[in-house]
């Protein structure tokens, strides 16, 4: 059986995937495809799987991982596709270390063991540092995470980790699997494509441009701020897009973007594979990306 591990990132339209596969059992059925949301990893089939210190609970974990997987293959199921952008690492992780990822592997070393009878594949949408930390710090804002402040915003920029870094570990850390990448700004406004490409199952889906979990509003945001006694000058804007980087910081985190991309476009050293579909670059909907280097322009959440 494939099974298809993706694992995100966050901020690159996993929740309108997500939602999207839980809209669609008929078509995935019908197609020999079994799915694992965060419903279903979160509702107890990954407990214990993070913790390293009760290695019992995580060989429980994992047995019932390797069990249930079997079931589905032995049930006649061609692909299982689990997604759950945790298993890369949280976003509270991320704001605290002020870091990407910096745990990618804690969780795909495990995972690759309990599923080395299958074929695998770890997926991963990257984007643009600008917008992705502008999504995240506003998301995260929105829980209780860190207010946006100069110093965060000045750390997050020199921060090391690269998304190519990111692609490293994880295939690393599951040396057996292919590991396919692609960008938000050119596959988020198609998930249905995007797992088509993934499963390779024709399959009509539900809901792919029912955009959720999308960045709260420069209102809201400012709102927040207050609540939590700061400056709601944080907040530059006073309409459209939270934006916490200048004209000169976005240069830089873009040309970090670029040579990441070029990497990818070269090859990734072997390591992983872009899946980038040029004919979306044209044919984004609403709230999809036409290019790589346009943050302003019609971005996903």
């Amino acid at each position: 059986m494939d099974v298809i591990l993706h694992v995100g990132a966050h901020r690159t339209a996993t929740t309108t995937l997500q939602r999207m596969m839980g809209a669609s059992n008929h078509a995935t059925a019908a197609a020999g495809v079994a799915y694992w949301g965060p419903k279903r990893t979160r509702g107890g089939l990954f407990n214990g799987l993070g913790d390293l210190t009760v290695p019992r609970q995580r060989q429980r974990a994992l047995a019932r991982i390797r069990f249930h997987a079997a079931q589905l293959a032995k049930d006649g199921h061609r692909a299982l596709l689990i997604s759950d952008e945790n298993m890369l690492g949280t976003l509270r992780r991320n704001t605290t270390d002020l870091r990407l990822y910096p745990g990618a592997a804690d969780l795909l070393t495990p995972l690759g063991g309990a599923l080395a009878d299958h074929r695998l594949t770890v997926a991963m949408g990257i984007r643009s540092y600008d917008s992705y930390w502008a999504s995240v710090l506003a998301f995260r804002l929105g829980r209780g995470g860190p207010l946006p402040t100069p110093g965060m915003v000045d750390r997050l920029i020199a921060q090391p980790h690269r998304w190519r870094h990111i692609t490293a570990s994880v295939a690393a850390a599951v040396p057996q699997a292919r590991v396919v990448v692609w960008t938000h700004e050119r596959m988020g406004a198609r998930p249905d494509r995007l797992v088509r490409e993934l499963t390779g199952a024709d399959m009509t889906l539900s809901g792919a441009d029912a955009w959720t979990n999308t960045m709260p509003s420069i209102g809201r945001l400012r709102e927040t701020v207050e609540d939590f006694g700061g400056d709601p000058a944080l907040i530059r804007e006073v309409s459209g897009r939270f934006m916490p980087f200048d004209h000169d910081q976005r240069a830089t985190l873009r040309a970090q973007y670029s040579e990441d991309l070029t990497w990818l476009r070269a090859g990734a050293g072997g390591l992983a594979t872009l899946i980038d579909d040029p004919a979306t670059e044209l044919g984004a909907t609403g709230q999809g990306r036409g290019f790589d280097h346009d943050a302003e322009h019609r971005g996903l959440a």
